[in-house]
């Protein structure tokens, strides 16, 4: 059985409903990030043994996506340098990473097949963390049980 605590349930949740909000608007709700970050702050202190990890991937996740909104003339919006700011705290530097890595190549394929030229990325940003979340939830299990 999946052992899914607050921190993890609440982020899946939220990135889904500010997935829905940049699919159907293209925009999402700046309070949303207001309030997010000292709730999924509170929580993550509250877990964290060593809370320079969280604090590590949250400035790696703005700093990144900062430069590149700026370096793509605000192409990518604000909402994805706040997200990623995000998903630094809550999954860490490594995690953080790993789901943008995820991102992108999941954007990218989408890109491909579509032929579309501009998409919302939250969506994506959210598939990478949901995945980040799950995929090694699972595998630390499987370890555990394995021979």
């Amino acid at each position: 059985m999946l052992s899914f605590d607050l921190l993890k349930i609440t982020f899946i949740v939220f990135s889904l409903l500010i997935s829905f909000f940049d699919i159907r608007t293209g925009a999402v709700p700046r309070i949303a990030f207001v309030l997010a970050f000292p709730f999924f702050m509170m929580l993550k202190i509250h877990e964290a043994v060593h809370f320079s990890e969280p604090l590590i991937g949250l400035f790696t996740g703005i700093v990144i996506f900062a430069l590149a909104y700026l370096l793509s003339n605000k192409r990518l919006g604000l909402a994805d340098v706040w997200y990623s700011a995000l998903m630094g705290l809550v999954l860490g530097l490594i995690g953080w990473y790993t789901a943008i890595s995820v991102a992108c190549i999941t954007a990218a394929v989408f890109l491909l097949l579509s032929r579309q030229t501009q998409i919302p990325f939250i969506p994506f940003m959210a598939a990478g963390s949901c995945f980040q979340l799950t995929y090694f939830q699972i595998s630390a299990i499987y370890d555990k049980i394995s021979p």
